[in-house]
Parts: structure tokens; C-alpha cells; sequence
């Protein structure tokens, strides 16, 4: 919603999270603000996300690796490898850790907008509140302001415009 409007803004770009200041990529964005700036957007971003896949796959070091489960399969059914102790030798347990007794707040860059954490712990491996924000809640907000004015038929342009899906506003 925000590149759509002239606004360049992304998380990666400023928050400098992961290997994203090691690739080469462009925020995509248009200053019109309507349906087709943030369709135009929304383009833009999978050419510049094909771009940083593609460096990132270059940037993956080479070596050895070794696939238990690919093993297994190659072995069929008579394979020591389908014994109850190799069954789950491929899934690792979560990690479990105390929150201390602090507020956190995490956000990242979702397809949408930004997706933000933030949690209350109670030096417990529970915590004490959790609240996701979502993205699609956030855009949905202006939409009184995007429909005044305009015709029945432009609605659901807008609506598929702002890519609202309605099990992340339901909260």
C-alpha cells in the first residue's frame, strides 16, 4: 500500500535484516496511489524477487550435504534405515527457551506489508501475551477512504487492489 502511494519503503532495505544489503534489488513502487499503481507494484516485486533468488542461489557455497531421507527411500522397505530409531532422524525438535520477563517486538517484511510479533514474557517458556500483526488488517483500514466516490464496480478492483484475505483480518 505504501509503494503504491510514493512512498519507498521496505523493511529489508531498512531494517538490514538477513543477506538482503549483500544482493543487488530495487524497492518497486509508483506514486499514482490507484488500483493499477499497486497491481504495477505488485509485478515489479516478483521480477525483483526472481533477481534476488536468483543471486542468493549463487551465493549458496558449495560442498558436501547429505539426505537421510532421500537415503531411505533409495533403499526400500528391507532398509535399516526404516527401523523405529531412523524413522524421525530427519525432523528436529523445536527449540525450547525462556522468554524473559521483557516486551519483544519482531517485524518483517510479509508480501502484503509488514508482519509483526510481539510478544510479553514471563521468564517462562510461555509467553505471557502474544499479538501477531498482520498485514492485511493494517490495509484494510483504508478502505472507507478508497471507495468514497468511486462506483460499485470499481469495489472489488480496490478490494482485489489491497489483497485482503479474510482469515487474517478476522482476529
Amino acid at each position: 500500500m505504501l509503494r503504491a502511494s510514493g512512498v519507498q519503503w521496505d523493511l529489508r532495505k531498512v531494517d538490514h535484516y538477513e543477506c538482503y544489503d549483500e544482493l543487488d534489488w530495487k524497492i518497486q513502487w509508483q506514486k499514482e496511489g490507484d488500483s493499477l499503481a499497486r497491481y504495477l507494484v505488485r509485478i515489479g516485486e516478483m521480477k525483483e524477487s526472481i533477481k534476488i533468488i536468483q543471486q542468493a542461489l549463487k551465493a549458496i557455497p558449495g560442498g558436501p550435504f547429505e539426505n537421510l531421507e532421500a537415503r531411505r527411500l533409495s533403499q526400500g522397505k528391507n532398509s535399516e534405515w526404516n527401523l523405529f530409531e531412523y524413522q524421525f532422524i530427519s525432523k528436529k525438535p523445536s527449540p525450547t527457551f525462556k522468554l524473559p520477563k521483557q516486551e519483544h517486538y519482531v517485524r518483517v517484511e510479509a508480501p502484503k506489508g509488514e508482519l509483526g510479533v510481539f510478544l510479553i514474557g514471563d521468564d517462562s517458556v510461555f509467553p505471557w501475551r502474544l499479538k501477531i500483526r498482520s498485514p492485511g488488517f493494517i490495509n484494510l483500514q483504508i478502505l472507507p477512504q478508497l471507495v468514497k466516490g468511486m462506483k460499485l464496480a470499481d469495489i472489488m478492483t480496490i478490494l482485489g487492489s489491497i489483497d485482503i484475505i479474510m482469515g487474517e483480518v478476522d482476529r
